[in-house]
């Protein structure tokens, strides 16, 4: 009876920890999806861009081959986040779902690192999109009409960035501050001195006997549970 009621908490104990992952899981795959449909779109653009658009036999040489190698540009990084993206969306929660033991963790990290390479990704073809429609107003236009498509382009492209660099500092998460779902060890934890300085003393103290009360409830832990939190040692932070 005592051996089965230890399995069950012991079981219970690992699914809760699996669900607190799963939320993370689910936020990434969520970005993933919304990202690429918004990448198809700018590289269905760039197609018709290359394909579609005549050009002028008098426009000038030069930007016409910036003009094409910028709208490349702009299909490649697209077409490169539309993959990347939808893989991480396809893989990333089949390998949480049937991978063996641990999967979940792997698959959160796995899909956290592709997913900043994929938001640089679809950030450059966005800008290479801006680039693009102001190259295509020289090469197709005389100066009276592409300067003022110059200037509206570039005011735009300013007010992206200012709006981008305003949101993004706005919501922007200090790496030590960051809360993930994993349980680590003490050892597997960042370097902890940049927020200590920027504490007071009554909530370090605070903090510290949080801590030990968490030690105290992790050293009371049967063995095989601490082995299943994370691939650590440690209690949780």
């Amino acid at each position: 009876m005592l051996y089965a009621d230890k399995n069950a908490l012991r079981t219970q104990l690992k699914v809760n920890m699996l669900k607190i992952r799963e939320r993370e899981l689910r936020f990434y795959t969520n970005n993933c999806l919304s990202i690429s449909t918004s990448a198809a779109l700018l590289a269905g653009f760039a197609w018709y861009g290359l394909t579609e658009v005549p050009f002028d036999e008098q426009a000038d040489a030069v930007i016409q081959t910036m003009y094409l190698v910028v709208t490349t540009l702009i299909m490649g990084l697209e077409l490169l986040t539309v993959v990347n993206a939808t893989l991480c969306a396809i893989l990333g929660p089949g390998l949480a779902l049937r991978g063996p033991d641990g999967s979940m963790h792997t698959a959160v990290h796995g899909m956290m690192t592709h997913y900043k390479f994929t938001l640089v990704c679809f950030t450059g073809g966005l800008v290479c999109f801006m680039l693009s429609a102001l190259l295509y107003g020289w090469m197709q236009f005389s100066i009276d009409l592409a300067l003022p498509l110059t200037i509206l382009l570039v005011y735009f492209l300013y007010k992206i960035f200012a709006y981008f660099t305003r949101i993004f500092n706005r919501f922007r998460l200090d790496p030590n501050s960051v809360v993930t779902g994993a349980f680590m060890s003490d050892s597997q934890r960042p370097p902890s001195d940049e927020r200590q300085n920027a504490v007071t003393p009554e909530q370090r103290r605070e903090q510290d006997e949080q801590a030990a009360e968490a030690r105290r409830q992790y050293d009371a832990l049967p063995e095989s549970v601490k082995m299943q939190m994370g691939g650590g040692a440690g209690p949780p932070r």
